[in-house]
């Protein structure tokens, strides 16, 4: 046996094996924490991006602080006005909810088509629509997307002696102008301007606000003193000083702040400036989000964190957070002294509101952090002991109470033990009373007008409920004329159609109606709003049922809470039949169905027989197994 032979051919083996690794290994491509330029959820993180001949991977966690996630069968990634199907997941296989486990996301691999080795950008859509997990622009180059920010604004000197507005009552328009750089309409970027002022026509959830194909938006409201109002980027908050007379401009640098909300990028340096601000409180409002996360004693995990407490324990706990974040203000010398004055008022309200809830808090905990089957606490208190922190409050005692936007809230006999006389008070009470109408989009009666000139002696305070209430008008007139617009062009489509429910028919009457229209068929009722994530995303989840069961009406109720415009332009892309319903409608609905939340769904076999009703998300085969019953 020759051996030099052997292990001459033994090496030529090595080498070949080598080779054969290396060019494999070459074959993929790798992109780490990949950056991205829009998104629409702070759920879903791309965290690798392997190209490969036979598969573009993506390494992704989906976070969620409880529940079941799944990944959409029709999610898929574009590349270039190409479309690359999802393939499937070992761990979220397709059709299948997986349970977020105790660290609060899930890790998987999504295999999708092979995208070729030389894409820059793609886009990954789980719903072609934005009702699932988008995430735009993902970049494979390495680059950070900037946008241009004026170099005026990167020179800009803040003036750190700067003063607080007055709180005497001023009553006047406040005006807010954004410009969100690096803005593009198919990113589908959400924007709420919200500032309160006592008696608003409008009621959570907000109307989002247009943008501007240039990325701008202005918007105007009533006002009658400085408050802390609120811009909602994407859900992001940026406070800032909304003052009677005065506009405020702020420039959003989009692609930073879209960075800076995630997981992956949030503790980069580069991410922490996104927002300008520009007027006479450019100051305040710059140093007013270094201590945003201060001003409130409730954080992120405070309804977790007080499920199952006595009212003592609630108390111990929120003073606790008041004087951690009290002591997290005065110890930031970042910012001046007027900035610190309001944080520190600011906080102290919401602390002084905060244990004058306790028993709405304690009682709504366990709903909003999603446990079940925590005790309902002893809810009796000693009232004079158990308020007694309060005593200490300064602000209570100081007129720098009416920076706090909730102000009406103090109105009760309760609270207003504990605050200083204000004869301001009064007003706002009889003023909050009339303006209760706003909520349901009716504008002041005859009665109620004459009620506010005889029992609102200032001046200002009238003036601006009466304002708001000319401003509802015009907000029902426009409504009105949208609507149209909406029932016309469901008129000329054939994925969705419109029930027109007369405002004045009885709640007894408005189910018998549509079901009557659809014997003979089973039916599945869903009541949602355009602001109801968990509706949207069960919507979502259940489009691959409804492309099974195509005999199945579809019935999608909402009330006068979901904004026409937004709600016009939703119902295009869910087909079915759409059902609009004023909020007494609603509510009386509710009670009669006993229901107290949404999503909530009702299956009606083809007697036009109710066989199954749930609120909450009941699964997409406990849903197909009704329906399928139903059918028989």
């Amino acid at each position: 046996m020759n051996t030099k032979h052997s292990f001459q051919k033994a090496l030529s083996l090595v080498a070949f094996l080598m080779l054969l690794v290396a060019t494999t290994a070459q074959a993929k491509r790798v992109v780490e924490r990949p950056y991205f330029l829009g998104s629409n959820n702070r759920k879903l993180e791309i965290e690798r991006v392997t190209l490969d001949k036979k598969a573009t991977l993506l390494d992704v966690k989906i976070y969620q602080a409880s529940g079941d996630v799944s990944i959409d069968s029709h999610a898929s990634i574009m590349a270039n006005g190409v479309k690359y199907d999802y393939i499937g997941s070992k761990q979220l296989p397709k059709g299948v909810f997986v349970k977020v486990p105790e660290c609060g996301y899930v890790a998987a691999t999504l295999r999708f088509k092979p995208m070729p080795e030389t894409t820059t950008e793609f886009d990954f859509r789980e719903i072609a629509d934005n009702s699932g997990w988008n995430i735009y622009g993902v970049r494979l180059d390495g680059k950070r997307p900037q946008a241009d920010i004026p170099q005026h604004l990167l020179q800009q000197a803040l003036d750190k002696n700067s003063k607080l507005p007055s709180t005497d009552l001023n009553l006047g328009k406040t005006v807010v102008a954004v410009r969100l750089l690096g803005y593009k309409p198919e990113y589908k970027t959400t924007l709420d301007i919200i500032v309160d002022n006592w008696f608003s026509p409008y009621r959570m959830p907000y109307e989002h606000d247009s943008i501007s194909v240039d990325g701008t938006c202005q918007v105007s409201a009533n006002a009658i003193l400085p408050t802390v109002a609120t811009i909602r980027v994407n859900r992001t908050e940026i406070p800032f000083l909304a003052v009677p007379n005065d506009t405020t401009t702020v420039t959003i640098d989009l692609p930073t702040l879209t960075l800076a909300t995630t997981h992956l990028f949030a503790t980069d340096s580069d991410v922490k400036k996104y927002v300008w601000f520009e007027g006479k409180h450019a100051a305040v409002d710059t140093e007013l989000q270094s201590v945003k996360t201060k001003i409130d004693v409730f954080g992120v995990t405070s309804f977790d964190d007080i499920c199952g407490m006595t009212p003592l324990q609630y108390r111990d706990y929120v003073q606790q957070s008041y004087e951690r974040l009290l002591a997290a203000i005065n110890s930031n010398a970042a910012i001046g002294s007027a900035t610190r004055t309001l944080a520190q008022s600011i906080l102290a309200m919401n602390y002084a509101s905060a244990l004058f809830g306790f028993k709405n808090n304690i009682s709504m905990a366990p709903m909003i952090a999603g446990k079940r089957g925590v005790p309902r606490a002893d809810m009796s208190i000693d009232t004079l002991s158990y308020f007694k922190p309060l005593e200490k409050l300064a602000v209570l005692h100081s007129k720098n109470q009416r920076y706090y936007s909730y102000l009406r809230d103090f109105t009760s006999a309760l609270r207003r033990k504990y605050i200083s006389a204000d004869p301001l008070l009064d007003d706002i009470a009889v003023g909050k009373n009339l303006s209760r109408s706003f909520n349901r989009k009716r504008p002041l009666t005859e009665q109620q007008m004459v009620v506010a000139h005889d029992s609102i002696a200032n001046d200002m305070v009238r003036k601006l409920l009466l304002a708001n209430n000319e401003d509802l008008k015009s907000q029902l007139a426009s409504a009105d004329n949208i609507l149209a617009e909406v029932k016309k062009s469901a008129n000329q489509n054939s994925t969705f159609s419109i029930i027109d429910i007369d405002p004045k028919m009885s709640a007894q009457q408005i189910l018998p109606t549509i079901i009557d229209r659809y014997k003979g068929k089973a039916i599945l009722i869903d009541f949602w709003n355009t602001w109801c994530m968990p509706c949207k995303a069960a919507m979502t989840t259940i489009r691959p049922l409804k492309e099974q069961l195509t005999d199945v009406v579809y019935v999608y109720i909402a009330d006068a809470s979901s904004p026409v415009d937004k709600w016009g332009e939703m119902i295009k892309t869910i087909s079915g039949v759409h059902v609009r319903l004023t909020e007494e409608q609603a509510d009386a609905l509710a009670k009669i169905y006993k229901f107290s939340g949404i999503p909530t769904y009702f299956v009606v076999n083809k007697e036009g027989k109710i066989t199954y009703q749930k609120t909450s998300f009941p699964g997409v085969e406990k849903l197909k197994e009704e329906l399928v019953s139903a059918e028989h």
